[in-house]
């Protein structure tokens, strides 16, 4: 037969390439994807925060101006002009004026002019002049200023001057929030004031503008987009109508990604945006791709040489276990091999099926076996379906026509030269001795059973006669016992049986027989039908099914509990059992029950009657639906209503020691795990309690009671908004801000004004 032997070479091989190219492939993909995305992630995190300089810087410039604009109006020479009818003969006041204006008519904060306006006396004074040696064409201006309702805002006179964003203006009315001022000052500032703000107007990847109130451009370095409106921009329309005060999203300009991330200001309504192409972003990412790419192609390359000479190495051996394999014959040389390892697989099978020395070291295993064997036969285990099959293991074709169970069991180690750590051991000499007197065609094999050596012994003869062997064999163990051990022991025999089927209950007859031995003396060797004339059936109470129950009943479960209930007294009342053993099992069933009712400390007032009176009325129930009711409406029900009723006062009591906890402590830096600390409870066991009964979680909650006294604060009390943050908690007034406006759907100063 002539075989094509580098077949398996070349599947090694290539299974060689394919483990080592494919992580490569995957992690180098996943390098690139991941590097872009973080360099992405980094680049507009770096926006967000050169934003929020940008309006720091821009803020303080006009919260300055603001400072200097209200102090020149609080003056006394501001206060006293807006008084009277003020002309250029009133030299020594307009000189005052004057010498006010210049004091915050400042390079640095590039403020073009200062105008104070008499609503009274109808007058006006700049750095330039008073009424008509002023500036009379701004005069509409400032009247259209003060029609405005607000005391104080910001403009960028697109109102007034629809085509020009030059110029950007803070008006502030005297007396300061009143409902008839007597006079305004107009502050007049260049666009060009922000221009310390070049830095972040243009970077490297974007730009950067401010938009008014009214989302007109105000201040950007391109001087043509001053005065376009966002609105009419597709990808600033998502600016336009948000709400929210800080915030990103991606949209396209021109065919092109962007970012947008914009910063809303709480102070004069204005917004500082800023757009980043994500192309230029993406330019720093193909770098990283190009390496990625070529480390991947030198590990690919490497992983070729190394699959190449290690295919090599792997596949000598088996090359030479072919060749040496090649001229042993197989009962499958007519059919084409595929490979290698079928040849080789063909040999070996042959050799495991052929070689004496394979099958007699299979044999050694089989004392294991029958030992396992016996251990399932004698626990009720095996299929009568399978005993053919596993009596194969002794040789035999069927049962001996006659069978029983001896159990043989140490009387004392009392008063011997033994102690009772040796009696695991002499139970295993025991064994061996009943191995040896009892032939191998008489017996399966002896095992420990608990504290008893038991071994199925099987025999031609019947009745009496197999009565007379078992007794004569029975007495020559006993008396070799203690020859050799020097201890003496008992003998339980069990009734004569013909099919394995019946073997649990021979050796729980074996045993029950021992127990009779305390009133007849040591070296006893009994026969079941002798002191117990009456067969019994063995009877076992489901444990299962009852503990199945009692978990029903601690989970609360009633539909469960009810299921669990019909399918445990339908195992009780199994057919071909006596009625005693149904009265045994139903009277454990019961005590079971109290037991279960005395763990979880029910009240025994749950239960109508007493010990006695519930046996009675047990033993006077006449079909399994009354029993089944019975125990339901006596235990089962109860014992769920009770439990239940606990739970359901527990979590109360839990919830409403968190609820007075939060009304008592709102204003301190109060925590799940504190409150759970202090009502000696988990914080997860709390967390879903709190949950169950309030329907929200604990912050939510918490969070909701400090908005509550945010509100009554607002409106009884004249604290700041300021001190109303720091009093809950907040840590910055903004973030207070926020959640108030999120919740009540409008500021804290809204609120105020509205209260």
């Amino acid at each position: 037969m002539r075989f094509r032997s580098s077949s398996y070479l070349l599947k090694l091989m290539l299974l060689s390439i394919l483990i080592g190219t494919l992580p490569v492939i995957v992690l180098g993909t996943f390098a690139y994807y991941n590097a872009s995305r973080t360099v992405q992630e980094k680049v507009d995190e770096s926006n967000k925060l050169l934003l929020q300089q940008m309006q720091m810087r821009a803020e303080q410039t006009l919260r300055t101006i603001d400072n200097s604009a209200t102090q020149l109006l609080q003056s006394p020479i501001v206060i006293s002009a807006f008084k009277r009818d003020l002309s250029n003969n009133d030299f020594q006041m307009v000189h005052e004026l004057y010498k006010g204006i210049s004091q915050i008519q400042t390079y640095e904060l590039g403020i073009k002019d200062v105008f104070l306006f008499s609503l009274n006396n109808n007058w006006m004074v700049s750095s330039s002049g008073v009424n008509e040696y002023s500036a009379p064409a701004f005069r509409p201006v400032l009247e259209a200023f003060s029609r405005n309702a607000a005391g104080s805002f910001w403009s960028s006179g697109s109102e007034q001057f629809p085509n020009s964003f030059e110029s950007v203006y803070f008006v502030k009315k005297y007396p300061f929030n009143s409902l008839n001022p007597t006079g305004i000052i107009c502050v007049v500032l260049s666009s060009d004031v922000m221009k310390e703000l070049d830095a972040f107007l243009n970077s490297k990847f974007g730009s950067a503008f401010i938009v008014d109130q009214d989302a007109n451009i105000i201040v950007h370095r391109d001087r043509t987009q001053l005065g376009s409106s966002t609105r009419e921009q597709p990808y600033l329309k998502s600016l336009a109508e948000t709400k929210g005060t800080i915030g990103q999203y991606a949209a396209k300009r021109d065919g092109e990604d962007v970012t947008v991330t914009y910063r809303k200001s709480a102070y004069n309504g204005w917004s500082y945006v800023s757009v980043i192409s994500n192309d230029q972003v993406n330019e720093q990412n193909k770098i990283i791709g190009w390496i990625t790419l070529l480390v991947c192609l030198v590990i690919l390359l490497v992983t070729l040489a190394v699959a190449w000479f290690g295919s090599k190495k792997m596949y000598s051996p088996i090359q030479s276990l072919y060749s040496a394999l090649t001229g042993i014959p197989s009962s499958n040389d007519k059919e084409k091999p595929s490979g290698e390892l079928q040849v080789i697989g063909d040999r070996v099978d042959y050799l495991i099926r052929n070689q004496s020395l394979i099958m007699n070291e299979l044999k050694g295993q089989q004392i294991q076996l029958k030992e396992f064997f016996m251990q399932k036969l004698f626990s009720g285990t095996i299929q009568p379906a399978d005993f053919a099959e596993k009596l194969s293991l002794y040789g035999l074709e069927k049962p001996w026509p006659s069978m029983c169970v001896v159990a043989i069991q140490i009387d004392t180690l009392k008063d011997t030269r033994y102690e009772e750590g040796n009696r695991d051991l002499l139970m295993f000499a025991v064994s061996n001795i009943v191995g040896e007197l009892v032939l191998s065609e008489q017996r399966l094999v002896p095992i420990v059973k608990s504290d008893c050596q038991v071994t199925l012994i099987g025999s031609s003869k019947a009745g009496e006669d197999f009565k007379e062997q078992i007794f004569n064999l029975s007495d020559e163990i006993q008396k070799a016992i203690y020859q050799y051990l020097e201890i003496k022991v008992s003998i339980g025999i069990s009734r004569p049986m013909s099919s394995f089927a019946e073997t649990q209950q021979a050796l729980h007859e074996a045993m029950t027989a021992l127990k009779v031995r305390v009133g007849l003396g040591q070296e006893s060797i009994l026969f079941i039908e002798d002191v117990q004339p009456q067969k019994s059936n063995l009877n076992r109470f489901p444990n299962a099914g009852e503990q199945a129950l009692l978990d029903a009943i601690r989970a609360g479960n009633s539909e469960q509990s009810e299921s669990a209930l019909k399918q445990l007294i339908g195992e009780l009342f199994q057919p071909h059992a006596q009625h005693r053993d149904y009265q045994l099992s139903l009277l454990r069933l019961l005590i079971d029950l109290l037991k279960f009712g005395q763990e979880l400390s029910i009240p025994m007032e749950r239960i109508p009657e007493d010990e006695a009176s519930l046996i009675q009325s047990l033993f006077k129930l006449r079909n399994v639906q009354e029993m089944e009711h019975w125990f339901w409406s006596i235990f089962v029900l109860p014992y769920i209503q009770e439990l239940g009723t606990r739970r359901d006062s527990q979590f109360k009591h839990i919830s409403e020691a968190v609820i007075d906890m939060i009304t008592r402590e709102f204003d301190s830096g109060l925590t799940l795990e504190e409150c759970a600390s202090r009502i000696n409870y988990h914080p997860h066991y709390v967390s879903r309690v709190f949950r169950q009964e309030t329907g929200i979680n604990f912050g939510e909650y918490l969070s909701q009671y400090r908005i509550v006294m945010a509100k009554k604060w607002l409106k009884e009390s004249d604290l700041k908004i300021v001190e109303i943050a720091e009093r809950l908690q907040y840590n910055n007034s903004a973030n207070f801000i926020r959640s108030f406006r999120k919740t009540v759907g409008m500021t804290p100063g809204q609120y105020r004004e509205e209260a």
